[in-house]
């Protein structure tokens, strides 16, 4: 938290000339003013080299994002009270930072989740800060360029943020910041809170399991450890009323791991957060959900729609056997930012409204003024303020 206040004030103070130190510092990166940002996408990334099947997954992608989310465009509306005419009205942000994590952890799919709402919204600036690096990442390029995003800047940590959030000469300052990284980015969107909008403080990942024992073992094992592999302090947890098929998942997760490139993050991951729990009653299991509010929960028991009708605190659902989270990480249609940590209590996963603001609009007319102002003078009196009151009887005439 101290690191980061400091590398916040020195950006806020100094600007680019900081942006280029700790690029130079922490990512062992020379830039200058005129490569801080990337001025021809395309130099980036050649389509020939670039794995055709892939880039066909990625406009799947793109396509089901996009249908998914139009359906989340809010409606204006109006109400007419007492004569007054009242309205509200939906408006995209002028401006959003969008973080694109580089590094040990490259998610192009995290930037189609944040990308296609904000477009979708109508905001009109779309900024992409991205960790600078000798050979960028040409899927994350082609996709930068595919939906059209031509301001990115290679920065990135707590200085990409402050950058964001107060502007440098080269960074104009967004009005809302977005998208995953370290700990580091995760402490400066919370600290330049207030000065900008945030999307969420992102925590380790996690699902929730509950399975019976009428399902594949192996396959559960598979649901277990593609959320253990983000990240030694993900979360997996199942949920089961068999003790014998607990054992069987054990078993298969420990046979399916060691072909798997990342056996160690999910050893680790799973020893020090995994948790099996045993219930008598699947239908007991809301409770926990509820208690526990899970980024992901996967139903996969003959008791789906009970227990689904009584989870309240859930980010992503997946209902089925057949639906691993995967499918939502990536080419489902919906968004893969979900609330972690129990956030899903209070909060959704990422959506066009994030994108948006609304206003409300009030039109008095002579009528519905005289309907209304005395009941503003009743209220004014009561909280003992008078110019509120004088705002609305000098109005009045005779």
């Amino acid at each position: 938290e101290e690191d980061v206040r400091l590398i916040i004030e020195d950006v806020k103070k100094n600007g680019d000339e900081k942006i280029i130190q700790f690029t130079k510092d922490f990512d062992k990166i020379s830039l200058n003013k005129n490569n801080i940002k990337i001025s021809d996408l395309k130099k980036l990334y050649s389509i020939d080299q670039l794995d055709k099947d892939t880039l066909e997954s990625f406009k799947v992608a793109i396509d089901n994002v996009k249908k998914f989310h139009q359906k989340q465009l809010p409606e204006n509306y109006e109400v007419i009270n007492m004569n007054a005419r009242l309205q509200s009205i939906w408006k995209p942000m002028d401006s959003v930072g969008l973080y694109v994590p580089g590094g040990n952890a490259v998610y192009p799919s995290s930037l189609i989740m944040s990308v296609i709402p904000a477009q979708i919204a109508g905001v009109k600036r779309i900024v992409c800060v991205t960790p600078p690096t000798e050979n960028f990442n040409p899927y994350v390029a082609f996709l930068l360029d595919e939906l059209e995003v031509n301001e990115v800047y290679q920065v990135g940590g707590a200085q990409a943020i402050a950058a964001l959030a107060y502007g440098t000469n080269t960074i104009k300052s967004v009005n809302k910041i977005f998208g995953p990284g370290n700990a580091y980015v995760a402490a400066a969107k919370k600290q330049v809170f207030g000065k900008v909008g945030i999307d969420l403080v992102a925590g380790p990942s996690e699902i929730v399991v509950v399975a019976d024992s009428n399902n594949n073992p192996e396959w559960v094992a598979s649901d277990l450890m593609a959320q253990a592999e983000h990240d030694e302090n993900a979360q997996s947890i199942l949920i089961t009323n068999s003790k014998d098929f607990a054992d069987k998942v054990l078993e298969k997760i420990e046979n399916l791991k060691r072909i798997l490139s990342k056996k160690e993050i999910i050893k680790i991951s799973l020893k020090k957060h995994g948790l099996i729990i045993l219930l008598d009653d699947l239908n007991l299991s809301s409770e926990i959900i509820n208690k526990i509010a899970p980024e992901h929960l996967h139903l996969q028991s003959s008791e789906n729609e009970e227990i689904l009708k009584k989870v309240n605190n859930a980010g992503g659902i997946f209902l089925g056997n057949y639906s691993t989270e995967a499918f939502g990480d990536y080419v489902a249609g919906t968004n893969h930012v979900l609330p972690t940590s129990g956030a899903a209590k209070f909060s959704s996963g990422l959506g066009v409204i994030d994108f948006m603001k609304k206003s409300s609009i009030v039109e008095i007319n002579k009528t519905s003024f005289n309907l209304l102002s005395k009941h503003v003078e009743n209220i004014a009196d009561v909280e003992k303020l008078d110019a509120h009151k004088l705002s609305v009887t000098i109005r009045q005439t005779k």
